[in-house]
């Protein structure tokens, strides 16, 4: 397609928002039925739905674990000195024991005097023959222990949740798809219903990998469309001054669900199939509201479905307290017969400049998307109180939200941004060289919530840029392309943290300390957006950031009338 055609219908487009903008001006974009629906449906159901989002990690935590030898009953030694008498030490670690092997003994254990180990035949090893004995400190029972998990089986915890991460990226195809076609509200309940669903078939097939696989396929599907529909109704029936404020309630709503649910698996002991089930059934509350919960009208409107859509209109409206005017039918029917545009994901890449920044931000995202990911399964794993951690580091988002709205609006975007990045990779080398020290573990936990709290400023700042940097014809497009990416991206997180466990914990920070270095330089490399008129049209997009130079920080804000009319640089 060429520009200048591309140019007319970014213009056509924008002239049918004018006249649904009139519309809706008249029904209200402010008023007491947006105020109710975005904080029930965009803060409170987030809340509700952050807990099926990530409860997994907690349920397919794996325990220490070490061989169990029989015997132990039968004496009065404790665990830890039973331990210590049947199953060897790490090399090069008085504190840590084998998790695969076993002293060679003869049955009946002779273990009358300690000084037993001093013999030769304690000294052979070998693979632990009667199952595995576990931490029930914090987890009462998880699925890796409720199945053994372990050793060369090990790995089913990071397919499960390389598993889920596919099943993510697949529901974002599947259900985007679904939500153009049929609807983003009978979308929404029906990712809600295979969400509660799914979780709750994981919490009793664990003993049969393939379906328990399977189900978490299936239950990871309408993750993404679950946040995104409310979202995108809120965003539409808005004004535009009020679409931060949507973003915000949905980050407060995130957070507050992250911190409920570790708590909940505080209060079950750790019992992974009723934190299961009690994390995820809340969401199912939702259907409570079904006829609260109306169709996008801006959709209706597009598709086509003026009376439909006029009745959603007159109902805010009702709620608003406002009228439509007489000529309301008239002009929704004549945007029905206006063809609807579609862009392509290969307008991304029509020009040099778009493609650069579609490419940068992409990555950007992906980064912010594995560091966030890695760091929250890696805290799962920490010693201490899981469940505390795992609090502490939700808590910790809060006033990275708060910081990082701060910043982006005095320093920039990209500034803001690989800043964050520096930080959070300087606090990744400090937790490299801290990792290995056991009694250094208050000091590693400090410093991973530094880490989490630059993170959060880095991915406010990245999802604001990816906002701003496309024109409004492909803002959706392009938004959806980068997050498909990180989604699709992320899974190598799971295999970071194991190669941790499996092979050096130092390794995890190390590969996340270049990851923020390489994420820094994207960030430097993408045009400012702050107080720059942001484009309309892919015309406004190839020159975007033209002029810049590259050690500035962004330019005043000017007067509405002259910011309105100046051009981009």
């Amino acid at each position: 397609m060429e520009r200048s055609e591309l140019k007319e219908k970014c213009e056509e487009e924008e002239e049918e928002e004018d006249i649904f903008d009139e519309l809706m001006e008249h029904v209200g974009m402010d008023g007491r039925f947006q105020f109710w629906f975005n904080l029930i449906f965009n803060m409170a159901f987030v809340l509700t739905v952050a807990m099926p989002s990530f409860n997994l990690i907690l349920a397919v935590t794996l325990p220490t674990h070490w061989c169990h030898v029989p015997g132990r009953n039968k004496t009065n030694y404790t665990v830890a000195e039973w331990k210590s008498l049947t199953v060897p030490r790490v090399e090069n670690s008085e504190d840590s024991f084998s998790k695969c092997s076993m002293y060679n003994l003869s049955f009946p254990v002779d273990v009358q005097t300690p000084q037993n180990l001093s013999n030769a035949v304690f000294k052979d090893t070998e693979s632990c023959r009667h199952g595995w004995d576990y931490d029930t400190t914090w987890y009462s029972l998880t699925a890796p222990s409720q199945e053994d998990w372990v050793c060369e089986k090990e790995v089913y915890v990071p397919n499960t949740l390389l598993v889920a991460r596919v099943g993510e990226v697949v529901g974002t195809l599947v259900f985007g798809q679904l939500g153009d076609t049929i609807g983003r509200r009978p979308v929404l309940f029906l990712g809600v219903a295979t969400l509660v669903l799914g979780r709750c078939v994981v919490a009793f097939t664990a003993g049969t990998y393939v379906v328990f696989l399977l189900a978490n396929f299936v239950a990871s599907l309408p993750i993404s469309v679950v946040f995104q529909s409310p979202l995108i109704i809120g965003m539409e029936i808005s004004s535009a001054s009020q679409r931060a404020l949507l973003t915000m309630l949905q980050f407060v709503g995130w957070t507050s669900g992250m911190c409920v649910m570790p708590m909940v698996a505080w209060a079950t002991g750790g019992e992974w199939k009723l934190f299961m089930v009690l994390t995820s059934v809340p969401c199912a509350a939702v259907f409570l509201a079904f006829r609260q919960f109306p169709e996008s009208p801006r959709w209706l409107a597009a598709k086509g479905k003026s009376e439909k859509c006029l009745e959603v209109l007159n109902y805010i409206a009702d709620k608003n307290g406002t009228t439509l005017p007489d000529n309301a039918l008239v002009k929704l029917k004549e945007l029905a017969e206006r063809k609807e545009t579609v862009y392509g994901v290969a307008t991304l890449f029509a020009n040099q400049r778009l493609m650069k920044n579609t490419i940068l931000i992409s990555l950007s995202l992906t980064l912010t998307q594995i560091l966030y990911y890695t760091i929250v399964l890696s805290v799962a794993g920490m010693s201490g109180n899981p469940f505390l951690n795992f609090l502490l580091q939700s808590l910790i988002e809060l006033p990275g939200f708060l910081i990082g709205r701060a910043l982006c609006d005095r320093l920039g975007r990209r500034w803001s941004q690989a800043g964050a990045f520096v930080f959070a990779g300087c606090f990744q080398v400090a937790c490299l060289i801290t990792v290995v020290h056991e009694h250094l573990l208050w000091l590693l936990v400090a410093m991973v919530l530094v880490v989490k709290l630059s993170l959060t400023v880095a991915a406010y700042s990245s999802y604001l840029q990816c906002m701003e940097l496309y024109p409004t014809c492909l803002r959706q497009t392009g938004t959806s392309v980068g997050f498909l990416i990180a989604n699709a991206l992320g899974a190598l997180g799971p295999y970071i943290v194991y190669l941790g466990t499996v092979a050096d914990p130092r390794y995890p920070y190390a590969i996340l300390s270049v990851l923020c270095l390489v994420g820094a330089t994207c960030a430097t490399l993408l045009p400012e957006t702050l107080n720059q008129k942001l484009p309309e049209t892919v015309q406004d997009a190839s020159h975007f950031g033209m002029g810049q130079k590259y050690w500035s920080l962004p330019q005043r804000k000017r007067k509405d009338k002259d910011y309105q009319s100046a051009p981009t640089k």
